[in-house]
């Protein structure tokens, strides 16, 4: 444990000092991913006890129950995930589209680029959500490619008249505008010096926008996994 987290200090952990937040959850995750709940079973009448086995994923179960039960109570903004890492939730309006980004579109590149930009959007480590955004943007551009067409404009239009129809594809269609030229004038997929940098409080905005954007165009055009 002091290896593997060797900002955590002593161990056991002195009541009177509070470890980082991110050493906090590091040791959660090393935790987490070595328990398991004991449990009695057959008596062993030779040596006069209980035969002991351990059952990993009732352990996990009740672990993860506790622990998310006390970032729900205290209202942080992370949780214990299946993987039995911590993860950021991100912010409300964004969970919804986040959780639904889960592509299925026989396009490997855009499938991987998708993940990818997910994982990173709720990892906790500092940084990664800003690479994650990039990642989105290019996914973005991918996606405008799938649709037969002689161009990448044809393929776009060709998607959009998938998606939908009436106002709402023009509003899908302006929507998709203002967020290409959002990437191509902001420090998202191109990093010249005239472009308009992103600060990391912009970062979770423009990720549920584009988010909330692909599942709408992936959902239209069947793309989304139905599991």
């Amino acid at each position: 444990m002091e290896a593997l987290i060797p900002a955590l200090g002593s161990w056991p952990l002195d009541r009177e000092t509070v470890p980082s937040q991110d050493v906090v959850f590091d040791l959660v995750d090393f935790i987490a991913q070595r328990l398991a709940e004991p449990q009695q079973l057959n008596w062993h009448q030779w040596y006069r006890h209980y035969e002991l086995g351990f059952d990993v994923n009732k352990g996990r179960v009740a672990f993860r129950a506790d622990v998310n039960q006390l970032f729900g109570r205290t209202g942080m903004a992370y949780e214990l995930g299946a993987d039995m890492r911590v993860v950021r939730l991100g912010p409300p309006e964004s969970r919804a589209s986040v959780a639904d980004l889960r592509p299925d579109t026989g396009d490997s590149v855009l499938d991987e680029l998708i993940a990818d930009a997910r994982v990173r959007f709720l990892s906790r480590s500092p940084g990664e959500g800003r690479i994650g955004l990039e990642k989105l943007w290019d996914a973005f551009e991918r996606l405008k490619t799938l649709e037969p067409g002689a161009n990448k404009k044809a393929s776009v239009t060709a998607l959009l008249d998938r998606a939908a129809t009436g106002e709402m594809r023009a509003r899908l269609e302006a929507e998709a505008k203002e967020l290409t030229e959002i990437g191509n004038r902001m420090q998202i997929r191109h990093f010249e010096a005239s472009k308009a940098p992103v600060t990391d409080d912009d970062v979770d905005y423009l990720f549920t926008r584009m988010s909330a954007l692909l599942v709408q165009l992936l959902r239209r055009t069947s793309r989304l996994t139905t599991n």
